[in-house]
């Protein structure tokens, strides 16, 4: 079943990753999973390590890696700011698990109870998250 097409571009810091129309967006926030269709309600969330996944007029499908970042929910369309993100074919597993190696190695030099704990406790959750996400990929 087609949908309405409706804008979407998803930004880096690095530029553009995407920008067109599609019929749906899939996702993951803090509050979990996300479908938006043309005409959804606005929606300012935070976006978790996730993959992202851009349904085209025509059923294609992109899919990304995510790493974190925001997504608006507006008249005019979708904004996704994402802290980085990956094609899925060129996300690396292996990639993956370095980061969480260096991510407990940062949680395991940092003292608890300081900003660079906290700082390196989410960077560990957030390497973790890409862990389970390569294993599901």
């Amino acid at each position: 079943m087609a949908h309405t097409p409706f804008r979407v571009d998803v930004l880096t810091p690095t530029g553009e990753l995407f920008s067109g129309e599609v019929e749906q967006v899939s996702t993951r926030t803090v509050a979990g999973e996300i479908g938006i269709l043309a005409k959804h309600a606005p929606l300012l969330g935070r976006l978790e390590p996730a993959e992202l996944r851009l349904t085209q007029p025509g059923g294609e499908v992109t899919r990304f890696v995510q790493v974190g970042g925001y997504v608006q929910v507006a008249k005019e369309g979708v904004l996704l700011l994402v802290d980085e993100a990956y094609p899925v074919d060129e996300y690396s597993a292996e990639d993956a698990k370095k980061r969480q190696v260096e991510a407990d190695e940062r949680l395991a030099g940092a003292t608890e109870g300081t900003e660079q704990h906290r700082l390196a406790l989410a960077g560990k959750r957030r390497a973790d998250a890409l862990v389970r996400l390569a294993d599901r990929l």
